[in-house]
Order: structure tokens, then sequence, then C-alpha cells
């Protein structure tokens, strides 16, 4: 097996313990699906971050390039004043099954945000004054050469790069509100920085569901999961070619500054992509639409809102 792949699969093995373990919902809803004889395959992972020379977007797309993953489309949210782009994985030539999950990645834009708004976010990410990518790029060059020493080093520090608290200073409860009262996106970066806010199910390779709403169904009425209703239960059509269903975000305890309060960490997503034009229903990756849906990631990014 090519090293590159062996570590991009290894991250992902890290980083889905790591969401499991944060996020009870996930091994019990793994469970209630293998137990209807389903297989539960990852469709993308999505990221959240705050602006700034060590800290933005571009951080995330050259980690996850050194994995071998491509920059695909670009979107825009104006009314959560955020920019993303979605990362394509290198495996996608047989069953979607096989492939790495899609990446998307978000970014706040706080240019429209208050003064002070503004002086937090600032304040915090000045706080980072290097980069990792340097590192990663250097183990990457050294994994296409073989080694295996660096394929071990490499594994590590992506994992611990997607999983860790951000290097900023422990925030505030007052930062936490400033930022809240305006973007719950900002006030949620601030706390996990680069640790992962949901994964999500590909829909459209299970069996026994006819649809996502079965899904929903399911998920809401029989394992009693909380769901984000925001602009409807489903989130999208077939005409779009994409619909889309989400839990509501598990609280965690997080210690402030002031002491420890609950805030809103992961949840899980369910995606039905539907096949392109000309193309069947075959579980190939090739056949269906792999891209995003701006109307619909706005409202799931609320799964956080509470």
């Amino acid at each position: 097996m090519e090293l590159i792949h062996h570590c991009r699969r290894e991250v992902f093995k890290g980083l889905w313990a790591h969401y499991s373990e944060l996020v009870p919902d996930v091994p019990r809803l793994i469970q209630a699906f293998e137990a209807r004889g389903e297989d539960w395959t990852e469709d993308h992972v999505a990221y959240r971050t705050l602006p700034g020379e060590f800290t933005g977007a571009h951080i995330l797309q050259g980690v996850f390039e050194a994995l071998g993953y491509s920059r695909k489309d670009d979107y825009f949210f104006e009314a959560k004043q955020l920019k993303a782009f979605w990362l394509c994985p290198p495996d996608v030539q047989g069953h979607t099954r096989d492939a790495s999950p899609k990446i998307f990645v978000s970014e706040l834009i706080p240019t429209k945000f208050s003064s002070e708004f503004q002086e937090v976010i600032r304040r915090l990410t000045s706080q980072v004054t290097a980069s990792p990518l340097r590192r990663i790029q250097q183990l990457r060059d050294q994994v296409k050469g073989g080694s295996q020493e660096a394929a071990d080093q490499l594994i590590r520090e992506c994992v611990a790069l997607l999983t860790t608290f951000p290097s900023w200073s422990r925030p505030s409860l007052h930062d936490y509100e400033v930022l809240k009262k305006e973007s719950e996106y900002a006030s949620w970066t601030m706390l996990y920085g680069h640790q992962i806010n949901h994964f999500t199910v590909s829909v459209h390779l299970l069996q026994g569901f006819k649809d996502i709403r079965e899904v929903a169904s399911f998920l809401e009425k029989d394992l009693k999961v909380p769901m984000n209703h925001s602009g409807g239960i489903v989130k999208g059509t077939p005409d779009l070619r994409l619909e889309q269903i989400s839990t509501m975000a598990v609280d965690r305890d997080y210690e402030f500054q002031e002491g420890v309060e609950k805030v809103p960490y992961g949840f899980v997503e369910f995606a039905y992509r539907y096949p392109l034009p000309g193309k069947q229903h075959d579980g190939q990756w090739q056949s269906y639409y792999q891209g995003f849906v701006t109307s619909n990631a706005d409202k799931i990014f609320e799964s956080t809102f509470k």
C-alpha cells in the first residue's frame, strides 16, 4: 500500500476515535445501524477556522494536501459571514466505501462584525505565531521517499493538530459571550479550533432505508436523538442532488478561565447524494454529485446553536 495512503487512513482512524469519544451519540448510532445490517460509511468531515496567518483555512488545506487531497469548489455564506471550500480525496476511482471522506473547511469573515468582536478574534489568533505546515510538508516528502519512520511521525502530528485545543490562551466567559452574541460559529471555533465539528454518514449507501426521511424518523422517533429542525428536518431537495439531516450537538464540559461550563461540541450529519445525469445508483464514487449546497450547509451549521 502506498505510504501516503496508509498515513491518510491512519489519521482518520485517530480522528474518528477522538470524535467518537467526545460525541456519545456516535457509538450508540453505529450500534443501532449495525443491528439493522447497515454499513457506516463517512461522506465528509467538517472543520471550522478563524482567520489568521497561522490559524485560517489555508492551514487545514495544507495539512490535507499533504495527505493527498486537492482543493475543489469555493462557497460563501452571506448571513453567517463565512467562506468555505471542500477537498477531494485521491482514492475515488472505485466504490464510495473504499474512498477517504471528503473534507469541508470553513472560515469566519470578521469584517462586518463589531469592533469588540473583531478585537477578540485578533487578540486570540495573534497568539499563534508558527505554522505546522513546513514540518508536515517535510514529513510528507520523506514519506514519498519511502520512510516508514516519517510516516509514523506524520500520522502523529496530523492527529495531534486536529484533535487538540487551539494554541491561544484559555478563553474567558466574557470573550465567549461577546462572540456568541454575534456569531455562534465564532464562539464555537474559539473554544475548539481545528477539532472536528462533525462527521457525515453516506445515507445513499444504506440498504434498508428508502430515503433520508426514513433515516430521520429512525433517529428521532426510534432512537430519541434530538435533531436539527432549522429550515426543516431535511435540508435540500432531489433537484439539488443533495439532501442532509443532522443531530443537535452534544454538550461538553469546558474549562473557561472562570470555571467549568457546559457548551455544545459535535454532532452527526447524514447526507443523501443523488446520481449525476446519466449515472446509475451503483455506489461508485464518480456516479454521484459530490459537491455541497450552501443553503443546506447554512442550516447544518446551526446544529451547534444552543
